[in-house]
């Protein structure tokens, strides 16, 4: 998650945390920070903290002002992220519906669900139109789904 914020006293600030390893780094006006520590950094002689995460947003907190570098998740980019966990823990938990449209429940569907959510929000995040965040949440959904039918159908052909 790259952001780019523009500040009238800091100039341009450009924030970037990795998805896979959370570590994060903090351009101010051209000149980069030195991390102190996960969320301290150092930078022509301020102290500079970022708090915050994908869900509840980007803050950073410098020289008692407080710099808005990433908006919190709204509540329909949270809607299409839990759906495919919802969605896999309701099918895949029926035993009616899995003859119909078999799906794994369960731990592996709960993580599978849980992981295909986080990735939807970070996708979804990325997006600056409404509609591009709906079709992100909607395919991932779709895909998380697809790879929970997969998983079920190999499943079952190992069992029966």
């Amino acid at each position: 998650m790259k952001e780019f914020v523009k500040h009238p006293v800091y100039g341009e600030i450009v924030y970037d945390e990795s998805f896979w390893s959370g570590k994060k780094t903090l351009t101010i006006n051209g000149a980069t920070a030195q991390a102190l520590s996960k969320t301290e950094f150092m930078v022509n002689d301020q102290k500079a903290q970022v708090k915050g995460n994908l869900f509840t947003g980007v803050n950073l907190y410098i020289e008692g002002e407080t710099v808005q570098l990433s908006p919190k998740a709204s509540w329909f980019e949270i809607a299409f992220a839990i759906l495919p966990f919802v969605f896999l823990m309701v099918w895949g938990n029926s035993a009616a519906l899995c003859e119909i449209f078999p799906v794994v429940g369960g731990a592996i569907g709960g993580a599978l669900g849980g992981f295909g959510g986080v990735i939807s929000l970070y996708l979804m995040k990325q997006q600056k139109a409404r509609l591009a965040k709906a079709v992100f949440g909607i395919l991932m959904t779709v895909a998380t789904v697809f790879i929970a039918f997969i998983l079920a159908v190999a499943l079952l052909s190992l069992v029966g």
